[in-house]
């Protein structure tokens, strides 16, 4: 048993290691064959959950969420983001993300500058259109950086395409615009609150790329001193 001092949890390494070799199970082809069963669904997604350990963790259920809605989710990502139908085609989120619950993700709008707003006018899957008219969510896709944290009930529009690393969005909040890498955003519409750090920290942040690490190499090897905010500006 690997030992570490505290505040590490005794047996943190060990944890760390066996999460790292979770590995799709070998009914993974099979999973991803029944999910074409709208029926199927849910008892999909929780084998997924009982034979990989969780959603978190579940490489399973990561690729039925590229094959089935065009999505694709980073290693250790959790929360909202891995609900069906939530990250629209296209989009992509960074690993190591922490997302509440109700998240919203607009990649598109009603047409405006057109004298009628209805959908029947632009959307081809109501049959009168043959195409549609607006472009589609894939032609405006969201990408949200790593170790993102998006509060509860989070709207994001289709003025926003990129959330950069770090960046933190309060619970509630409307974003209407890009996220700067480490910024705190809240409010409706968001705005910039506070950076999380100073350039040359988020320099050195950005520098590592800890977040293409596996956890057992972060554990074991720490990126950086002050992990646990004894010196938080010592980065």
């Amino acid at each position: 048993m690997s030992t570490l001092p505290p505040p590490w949890h005794p047996r943190a390494l060990d944890k760390a290691r066996d999460l790292q070799n979770i590995r799709p199970t070998a009914l993974s082809p099979l999973l991803r064959h029944m999910y074409k069963r709208r029926r199927l669904r849910g008892l999909v997604q929780r084998l997924c959950v009982r034979l990989e350990g969780s959603r978190m963790m579940s490489q399973t259920w990561r690729r039925i969420l590229k094959e089935t809605y065009g999505a694709e989710i980073g290693a250790y990502s959790y929360g909202s983001v891995l609900d069906p139908g939530v990250v629209p085609r296209g989009s992509r989120v960074g690993a190591y993300c922490s997302v509440g619950q109700g998240l919203i993700i607009r990649r598109r709008d009603h047409p405006v500058e057109r004298p009628i707003l209805h959908p029947f006018f632009y959307n081809s899957a109501l049959g009168i259109v043959a195409r549609d008219t607006i472009p589609l969510d894939r032609d405006n896709p969201l990408t949200i950086g790593h170790d993102v944290w998006i509060g509860d009930r989070v709207t994001i529009l289709s003025g926003c395409k990129h959330i950069g690393n770090g960046a933190v969005l309060a619970a509630g909040a409307v974003i209407t615009k890009d996220v700067p890498a480490y910024a705190i955003m809240g409010g409706v519409p968001a705005k910039v609150l506070k950076m999380r750090f100073a350039p040359a920290q988020i320099d050195a942040l950005e520098h590592s790329k800890w977040w293409e690490r596996g956890i057992s190499e972060l554990v074991a090897n720490p990126p950086f001193d002050d992990l646990f905010g004894d010196t938080p500006h010592s980065l």
